[in-house]
This record gives C-alpha cells, sequence and structure tokens, in this order.
C-alpha cells in the first residue's frame, strides 16, 4: 500500500517515500544539485535514486528554469513549502511572489497551497521501501522511453532581411506571441520568445500586431515603491530592440495594460502616501483617480514612456478585471472620494488620462479600450461612449453575454468560446453605441484554441472561426483581437478573409491550402465544427473542467479535500464544470461531440500526410483524447461517491484511462508543442502520465481488494 505521508494530504503519493515523488518529479527537468540541495543529500545519490525508480538517467534540460517554471512550480505546490520550491528552481522569495501574483493570475490557477505542506528530506530507503521501489521501477521503466525534445519549436535562426512584411489592409489582426511571457516580459532580451523566424511566420499570415503584457511601474520609475521601477531602463532597451525587429517585418507592438495597479499595503504603509490612497480590501490600497497625486501618477509614466518610445504601436487598457487597479475596477466602491461617481467615469478617466499623455508624448499610439466588464445600462454605456475621446477605439469580446441553448440547457456565454461564434447582442450593443461617437471597433475572438482546449496550439475549427468573421463584418468590425498565438493555417484563413471578404471562399481556400486533399479535409473539417458546436459551454467548464491537463489529472478514492483550479487541474468536484447542465446532459453533450471527431480523425487519417496535414491530424486527435479523458474523469468522479456500489464501473474507468495514457504518449512523441501554452507553460509532461499510470496500478489493487 503506497505510504501516505502529511505533506501529501491534498493528494495521494504514490511512493514508498516523499522524498521519491520529488525526484521523480523533477528529475532532468531541475539540476541533480537543485534537487540536492532541497532533499538534503547528495546529486550522486539523486542520480542513483530516480535509477532505481526506473527514471532513464540524464542530464536537465537548462530551458525548464528558463521557458518552463510555471510547470515545476505546480508539479510540487502541493508538495513543497515555498522555500524549497524556491530552492528547487533557484528563485528568490520575490521573485517567486511576482510571478505568483503578476504571471496571468498563476497564484489563482494553482489553486490553495496545502496548508500543513512541510518540508521534505531524503531519508535511506528500509527494505521494505527498496521492495515497493523495485516494483514501482518495472512501471515506470516501461514507459519513460520517450526521446521528445522539450520547447523545440522555432529554434531557427531567420534571415536578417526579412522575406514577409505584413500591411494592414484588411485592418489590425493583433495576436499574442506564442511563446511570450505574461508577467515580466521586457526583463531579457525579447528574442527568447520572439525569435526573428516567429515575427516572420508572423509576417507572412498577415499578422500585423502584437500585444505583450506591460505593468506601468517597471517600464517607468515609480514613485510610491523605486525598487519596483529600478530596472526599467533595461526593460525600455529591450523593447525599443523587439519594436525595431517587428518593424522590419510590418508588426507594429502593442502593450496590454491593467492600470493603475494598486498597491500592497505594507508597501503603501511603508512609503507614507495618503494623498493617493483609495478604496482598499484585504491586501492592497487601490489608486485613487479622484486624487489629484493619483491621475499626475498615471499621466506621467505614461508620458514618460511614450516620450522615450514613440513608436509603440499602441495600447489597450482593461479597466475592469480581477487585478484591483482604480477604485471601481471590481465593480464595489466603498472610497469616499469616488463614492458620488457614476459606473463609468473611472474607467473613461483611466483611458482618456493615458490618451492625454500619449498625445501630449508626441507618439501617434493607438489606444484602445477593452471594454470587458462593462456591464451598465444603456444609459450608462451612451455616457461612457460620449466621454470617451473620440479617437479611442473600443473593442469588446464578440460572444459577450450570448445566450445558447445545448441539451436543452440555457446558458450565458462570457467569453473563451469558438463553439458559439458571436457577435452577442449585447456586444452588438455596446459596439454600436461606440460607432455612434465616432470609436473604431475591434473584437475580441478566439482563433487556434481557447480554454475549451488550450492544451494544443490550434483546433481543426476554420469554418466556424470565418463564420464568426463574417458576423462581426455585417456590424462594421474588421479590426480584431485574437487568442491563440501559434501560427497556424487558421491564421491564413483570416489573413485571407480580412483582406477579401466578397471574394473569399472556404473551398478555394481548403485548395489552396492542402491541393488535392482540399476537398477530402473540409469534409473532415466541417465535421469537427458540426460536432464542436455541441460543446457543453459555460465559464465553469472552461475554467474548471479537466480537459486541458487530461489524463494527468490524479485520482484518489476519497473525497478530494481541494476544489479543482482555473485552467490548471481538476478534482473531483464535477458540479463545479458541470453545472449549470445536469451531469448526464454534459455526458451527453461531449458524445455527440467525440462521435463526430472521432470520426472526422478517422477520414483523416486516410488522407495523404504532407507535413501540413499530419500536423492538424495529430492536434485534432490529441484533443479529442483530452475530451475523452474529461468524460472519463467525469464520471469517475461521480461514480466514487458511489463506492463500494460502483467498484465494477470505476475498475473499467480505470482500464479507460489507461487506454487514452498510451494513445496519448505515442502522439506526444511526435511533436513538443503538444501539452505548451505560454502563460501555463507544460500543463503536462510525459512524467505526469508515468505518475498517473503508477496511481491506476494502485486504485486497481485498493478495488480489487474491497
Amino acid at each position: 500500500m503506497p505510504m501516505q505521508t502529511k505533506q501529501n494530504q491534498f493528494e495521494r503519493n504514490e511512493f514508498p517515500t516523499a522524498w521519491q515523488k520529488v525526484v521523480f518529479r523533477n528529475y532532468r527537468m531541475v539540476p541533480s544539485e537543485n534537487i540536492a540541495d532541497v532533499l538534503g543529500c547528495s546529486a550522486g545519490q539523486v542520480e542513483e535514486e530516480a535509477v532505481r525508480m526506473g527514471l532513464r538517467q540524464g542530464k536537465a534540460d537548462p530551458e525548464w528554469l528558463s521557458r518552463g517554471y510555471i510547470t515545476i512550480i505546480r508539479n510540487n505546490w502541493d508538495l513543497l513549502p515555498d522555500n524549497q520550491i524556491c530552492a528547487l528552481i533557484g528563485f528568490s522569495r520575490e521573485r517567486l511572489d511576482f510571478v505568483l501574483e503578476k504571471e496571468d493570475f498563476l497564484r489563482v490557477k494553482l489553486g490553495t497551497k496545502n496548508p500543513e505542506c512541510t518540508e521534505i528530506h531524503y531519508a535511506p530507503l528500509t527494505e521494505a521501501e527498496r521492495e515497493a521501489t523495485e516494483k514501482l521501477a518495472v512501471t515506470v521503466a516501461g514507459y519513460d522511453v520517450s526521446e521528445r525534445k522539450m520547447f523545440d519549436f522555432f529554434t531557427d535562426t531567420a534571415d536578417t532581411k526579412p522575406e514577409y512584411i505584413a500591411s494592414e489592409e484588411g485592418g489590425i489582426r493583433l495576436v499574442h506571441g506564442f511563446l511570450t511571457p505574461c508577467g515580466d516580459t521586457f526583463i531579457e532580451d525579447s528574442r527568447k520568445h520572439l525569435p526573428d523566424i516567429l515575427l516572420d511566420s508572423y509576417a507572412k499570415q498577415g499578422i500585423n500586431a502584437l500585444f505583450l503584457h506591460g505593468v506601468l511601474s517597471t517600464l517607468s520609475p515609480y514613485c510610491f515603491d523605486p525598487e519596483m521601477s529600478k530596472d526599467y531602463p533595461i526593460r525600455r532597451k529591450n523593447l525599443k530592440e523587439l519594436i525595431k525587429r517587428a518593424a522590419l517585418r510590418g508588426i507594429k507592438i502593442y502593450l496590454y495594460f491593467n492600470e493603475p495597479r494598486a498597491l500592497p499595503k505594507n508597501v503603501y504603509e511603508s512609503y507614507g502616501k495618503p494623498e493617493i490612497g483609495g478604496r482598499m480590501t484585504n491586501r492592497y490600497v487601490h489608486l485613487c483617480l479622484s486624487k489629484e497625486a493619483g491621475q499626475e501618477y498615471l499621466y506621467t509614466a505614461t508620458r514618460d514612456l511614450f516620450e522615450e518610445i514613440p513608436e509603440i504601436g499602441g495600447i489597450f487598457n482593461i479597466t475592469m478585471s480581477e487585478n484591483p487597479t482604480h477604485c471601481r475596477s471590481s465593480w464595489a466602491n466603498d472610497c469616499p472620494h469616488c463614492a458620488a461617481l457614476t459606473e463609468s467615469e473611472l474607467p473613461v478617466r483611466v483611458n482618456n488620462i493615458m490618451h492625454k499623455a500619449i498625445r501630449d508624448a508626441g507618439s501617434a499610439a493607438e489606444v484602445i479600450n477593452y471594454a470587458w466588464g462593462w456591464n451598465w445600462s444603456a444609459e450608462e454605456m451612451d455616457r461612457a461612449m460620449a466621454a470617451l475621446h473620440p479617437e479611442i477605439a473600443v473593442m469588446q469580446v464578440s460572444e459577450n453575454a450570448k445566450q445558447i441553448e445545448k441539451g436543452g440547457v440555457t446558458v450565458d456565454v462570457n467569453d473563451y468560446s469558438i463553439s458559439n461564434p458571436g457577435p452577442s447582442e449585447k456586444s452588438e450593443k455596446l459596439l454600436r453605441t461606440a460607432a455612434k461617437y465616432g470609436h473604431k471597433l475591434y473584437a475580441k475572438v478566439q482563433i487556434n484554441c481557447s480554454w475549451e482546449c488550450a492544451c494544443v496550439p490550434y483546433l481543426p475549427l476554420f469554418d466556424i472561426q470565418i463564420e464568426h468573421l463574417r458576423n462581426l463584418q455585417e456590424i462594421g468590425v474588421k479590426l480584431t483581437w485574437t487568442l491563440g498565438g501559434y501560427p497556424s493555417i487558421a491564421y491564413d484563413a483570416v489573413a485571407d478573409y480580412l483582406a477579401s471578404p466578397e471574394e473569399f471562399s472556404m473551398e478555394k481556400w481548403y485548395s489552396k491550402q492542402f491541393g488535392e486533399n482540399g476537398e477530402k479535409i473540409h469534409r473532415a473539417v466541417k465535421l469537427f465544427c458540426e460536432g464542436f458546436r455541441e460543446y457543453p459551454f459555460s465559464i465553469g467548464t472552461a475554467y474548471y473542467s479537466p480537459k486541458n491537463m487530461g489524463a494527468a489529472n490524479l485520482w484518489s478514492l476519497t473525497p478530494d479535500k481541494k476544489g479543482s483550479a482555473m485552467v490548471g487541474y481538476s478534482t473531483d468536484h464535477y458540479e463545479d464544470w458541470t453545472a449549470p447542465y445536469p451531469i448526464e446532459v454534459y455526458l451527453s453533450q461531449f458524445g455527440k461531440m467525440l462521435t463526430a471527431w472521432d470520426e472526422a480523425c478517422d477520414m483523416l487519417d486516410d488522407v495523404v500526410q504532407d507535413e501540413k496535414t499530419a500536423e492538424l491530424a495529430l492536434f485534432a486527435r490529441f484533443a479529442a483524447l483530452q475530451i475523452h479523458a474529461d468524460v472519463i474523469h467525469t464520471r469517475y468522479a461521480a461514480a466514487k461517491r458511489e463506492l463500494p456500489g460502483s467498484k465494477q464501473e470505476m475498475l473499467q474507468l480505470l482500464e479507460a484511462e489507461r487506454e487514452i495514457i498510451v494513445k496519448q504518449l505515442a502522439l506526444m512523441e511526435k511533436s513538443s508543442l503538444i501539452g505548451y501554452e505560454t502563460s501555463n507553460h507544460y500543463f503536462f509532461t510525459e512524467r505526469n502520465f508515468i505518475e498517473k499510470m503508477i496511481q491506476i496500478e494502485n486504485l486497481h489493487t485498493e478495488l480489487q481488494q474491497m
């Protein structure tokens, strides 16, 4: 029976000792010396014990610590306390805190940390532990055979004289870089995440704008906490170099701002700036824009940045979001200085202040207001659009509040949906109101992938995506922001369509892309699209269902003490992702989708496989298996509540999960792209699946003994 430890109360330990789990999860990803420092042993002992568990001997890939640290943090989040995680990956505590807070809500994605997570240290194995390890090693050695090189994408060098120059024909196509980090983006040379070869790929496909996360307090002097901005000259230097490289290819650089960022209470108290404080929460003091000092900071910091770098292509501001910024940024408002303001005044003020600062700096950079969270009455929306400077463009999630019906259940879509193309009635009204006051229009749409399944670079849903763009054209939207930064053939379709909407034909496009295979592939993609429309979408499904981690989600026989995490792991709280659909409807809808997808995948197997077709077929097949894993996990979570009566069903589900993993391990060998998404790094690796295989064997034994 696997040993249970205090360190692992939130998850089972399938290893004879807790320290073996540390070695297993980190060997060849983290230098053996780092693991040894954490465990209090020698690097030689780490090597010896890794081999004893059946792992292949080898050196750690240094890319993991620079481009995959989020995966490492996730794998150790409930295993090690923060000080040992820092030692493992070579972070200071300050850097870990920055990454957790600033890298696209990473702390939220990781979920609540085990409060009793204590240090783990090496101890020699007992005889019983050695015997158990020998049995475990048989399973590990049978699966730890992949030689897949991780991060093996866009590594070739490009010509310094780019062949492809993007244009603005058909409007702005604004995307996030496939490799671009979502935290301290400019502290390092941009060639690490936007190499020339990737920029060339974007230009070739008509991508003419890239957005990167910016934090104003790290790009301009920050008077409230100078330590935060001490390296701003380095960041500006790197930003300038990126702008020059991108401009050679006809690509503009936009900054995604969420400003002015609130101050942590301890910083606010240390610097004693009562003249800037507004709304207060448990951890933060919001920067009050009813006070002159708050407005002055936002104006001065923005102007200073754009005076030095007027070539920045533009900014777009999200003013209502999870990040605490101004006093109305989270809808509540208990600031006495802002109490008399209407709902829209502060969000509009942020945009107008930054727009004035940019123009006063002499820059022609575009300013876009991202109206996410602007959930106001028609009268308040009209007031907001009238008050917003007419040069400021307006962007909204295309499908926001779109009402859909799946399996007899009515649901409102928020965003992150390919399966339900917009625009919604609500978004259309907002955009038409903006147009009335002369604002240029943008719409956020999902191209490539979404949180519906983000562990492959793109989903073959081209017909749905072009349908979505056609819908937007009808209300005057030609400028788009798209999520999913892989330079896929989906971008080719978007570029061709936006260049000539009236003349564009899906049939001609498939023929152009795939030649004599065009018609066959179009039939398969139509089936993918037909199936995907059955996706039982809700924001809970998008955030909490098992389909991103898939079979890498760990299971148990006892109730999980921890809830599922946003676009991360899923536990047994299946209502988090099936609601508002009854579980039977949720499973039935995915059943309809998978019937179509499995058939379409089989159709692609019969097509002559050139490189482009093979990639499409690979990602489609893997995504289908992820949805199968979601269905199996959901059934398992429901069945375990009925133990011991559901014993036979659970044994069958264990076998079904094992079959999924075997198929996925074989597919993963074909591409290092599988599992990667820039804000999560790798959702999973082969090692996560091997650990699940160990767990399946142990669960099988335990169920048989019931």
